[in-house]
């Protein structure tokens, strides 16, 4: 920075900051990162209020009848949603037909009990589609 500005960021990515005039530099080092939203389990009215953040987490503790409602999506927006059965396991999904998968052929949850699945979702506003791949079974 010069010492007529007061902040700017370089081609790495990190922010300078005039901390005097004499133009001496504070870094300010890390990464982003994204708070967590759980997501309130329901068979038939889950929603996933896509304003809230971009990564969320819900333990499936019976099958999902009606599928979920993604509510205030930007465009653009990726959304990270770790789903997680129960200990009983064999939890089922009904998904929103918004979601459109790579060869037509919907995500079919893990049936363990207790695994996770990483479901992620690209929103375009566009098409008003939601682009989801389902990653199964992180152990």
């Amino acid at each position: 920075t010069s010492d007529t500005e007061r902040a700017r960021i370089d081609t790495s990515g990190n922010l300078l900051v005039n901390t005097t005039t004499a133009g001496n530099k504070l870094y300010v080092a890390g990464g982003a990162s994204t708070p967590t939203s759980a997501v309130t389990f329901s068979a038939t009215a889950m929603t996933v209020n896509c304003y809230l953040s971009n990564v969320f987490t819900t333990t499936f503790t019976a099958n999902v009848t009606t599928a979920p409602t993604l509510s205030n999506p930007s465009d653009g927006q990726t959304i990270n949603w770790f789903i997680t059965q129960d200990a009983t396991g064999s939890r089922t999904m009904t998904w929103p037909t918004s979601f459109k998968w790579p060869g037509g052929t919907a995500g079919v949850l893990s049936t363990a009990a207790n695994s996770v699945d990483l479901l992620i979702a690209v929103y375009r506003s566009s098409t008003g589609f939601w682009y989801a791949t389902l990653q199964k079974g992180f152990a």
